[in-house]
């Protein structure tokens, strides 16, 4: 017995099948191509994304004997997928991070107070959620726009290509176009009357971990699967990832170490849509786990700044890697002195993320003398990172939020140097994931709850989430970071004006 959890990233699509004890049985993993039309513009084939699920669901089925039960999907945000009547894309899929809708930030505004958009829908007012992308297509493309049947995004067109059903989107995901209302769960008619859309041209709603029906027959035949495989709603990526780390209690969160860092935490049962929650960039919308909230912290680049250090500066180590079968980031850290360093690295190199939200910040090394070294480059970015989130996980302290356990995930994870550095300028101990599935694991959790393998999410996180070893803080190391810490808060506000004009010249 095998429960799948279908992980469609922005550039690729992942399929795991995992056993009801969490083993990973298969996977699957197909890319598809970014499509840059103009400046700014970020595509992707909605075609294609579809033969990545299917091939990489077809290798899944091709590497395990287990019969598969029951399959959920997950999807990143954002992304928007009109359709027609008869289910044909009538237009590339606009993918979250494409800019082309920017200017109806500026349309919100005059038209609504951004607190009461926030208290609606949980999402500070940002150019890159679906609502402005269909407003866009309105404007500028009113031939497709009347055309369209189902305003999609990423989980209900797939589920819909599964299944032969009508588009279905879960609670976490709709969230992401900035149309639900995150209180009560519903497409919000103020926001639909604003924006002109009517209801029914958009997927209709359900709870994560809900049946949405059977594989088609003719699809499960060319598989080789049984047409009573029962598809599910997973949710958005992040939610299926905090799930698959085990979190579902108020106060445990999710800690991605991957091309960007993110803090998942979990809310509990009641949203928290302040002031203070907006102003400094925080999402506040549903969890996968049921009467759930979750907030997110983020930082754009993360692990992508270690990783052009590699390929800008690493090519010794690149060699040595290759030479000694060795992880090139592992040669890099290994490198690194064993105190604490004096300098300092802004990781803005694809702008910040939460709480400043500036586009126009780019990254900057600060305290270089001439006899700083490699290592100490690299342990300064690898601390920088870990500042960062922790000037996000201290503003909710500050405003309140328990923050009481923090679950590893992501090819970070993988270090165990970088745990422990985390964990030192944290303060707080580190709980790494077994798996670096957590994504689809969570997918495939909330596949289970809907086949009724598990009666409940608790069950499944029993049976499926494993953890390795605890890394706690060291307390010789505490104060020296303290020092450091309060010199890195004030880089930004000291070089934000700079790169404001540096950005006007690229």
């Amino acid at each position: 017995m095998a429960l799948v959890g279908i992980d469609v990233g922005t550039s690729g699509c992942k399929v795991v099948a995992f056993t009801e004890g969490g083993e990973i049985l298969a996977s699957g993993y197909e890319e598809y191509p970014f499509l840059t039309p103009r400046p700014g513009w970020l595509e992707l084939d909605p075609e294609k994304i579809w033969e990545a699920v299917i091939n990489s669901l077809a290798k899944v089925v091709e590497q395990t004997e287990d019969a598969i039960d029951a399959i959920a999907v997950s999807s990143h945000g954002e992304t928007l997928i009109p359709l027609g009547k008869d289910g044909q894309v009538l237009y590339g899929a606009i993918a979250n991070f494409d800019t082309r809708a920017e200017g109806y930030v500026d349309f919100w505004r005059e038209h609504l107070n951004p607190f009461q958009i926030f208290q609606i829908t949980g999402m500070p007012l940002h150019g890159m959620y679906t609502v402005n992308k269909i407003l866009w297509l309105k404007d500028q493309r009113p031939d497709i726009f009347e055309k369209v049947d189902k305003f999609c995004c990423v989980e209900d067109f797939v589920l819909h290509r599964l299944t032969g059903e009508e588009p279905v989107i879960d609670y976490s995901l709709a969230a992401r176009t900035m149309m639900l209302d995150v209180v009560q769960k519903e497409w919000s008619d103020d926001i639909l009357r604003l924006a002109s859309l009517d209801k029914d041209r958009l997927p209709r709603l359900l709870p994560s971990g809900e049946e949405v029906g059977h594989l088609r027959s003719s699809l499960a035949r060319d598989l080789g699967l049984s047409s009573s495989v029962v598809v599910a709603t997973g949710g958005h990526d992040q939610p299926c990832g905090v799930l698959g780390c085990g979190v579902r209690k108020e106060g445990e969160a999710m800690y991605g170490m991957g091309t960007s860092d993110c803090v998942a935490l979990n809310l509990g049962r009641k949203p928290l849509l302040t002031q203070e929650m907006m102003k400094n960039g925080f999402c506040c919308y549903p969890h996968v786990v049921e009467n759930s909230y979750l907030t997110l912290s983020y930082i754009a680049s993360g692990g992508s700044v270690l990783r052009w250090f590699r390929d800008t500066f690493g090519g010794e180590e690149k060699e040595i890697a290759k030479r000694e079968g060795k992880d090139p980031y592992q040669v890099l850290i290994d490198t690194i002195p064993s105190h604490p360093a004096s300098l300092f690295l802004l990781p803005h190199l694809a702008g910040s993320g939460t709480p400043y939200l500036d586009g126009y910040s780019r990254g900057a090394l600060l305290g270089l003398t001439l006899g700083a070294s490699k290592g100490e480059v690299v342990r300064a970015i690898l601390e920088s990172i870990t500042y960062e989130m922790k000037i996000n996980l201290d503003l909710w302290e500050e405003f309140g939020i328990p923050l009481y356990d923090l679950r590893a995930v992501g090819g970070g994870a993988r270090s165990s140097c970088w745990l422990q550095i985390r964990a030192d300028i944290l303060q707080k101990p580190l709980l790494p994931l077994f798996t670096e599935e957590a994504v689809a694991l969570g997918s495939a959790m909330l596949g289970g709850k809907a086949r009724g393998i598990f009666s409940n999410l608790d069950e499944a996180v029993a049976a499926m989430v494993k953890f390795g070893k605890e890394t706690s803080p060291s307390p010789d190391k505490k104060e020296a970071y303290q020092i450091r810490y309060q010199i890195y808060r004030k880089i930004y506000g000291a070089v934000r004006e700079i790169h404001e004009e540096i950005s006007k010249l690229l």
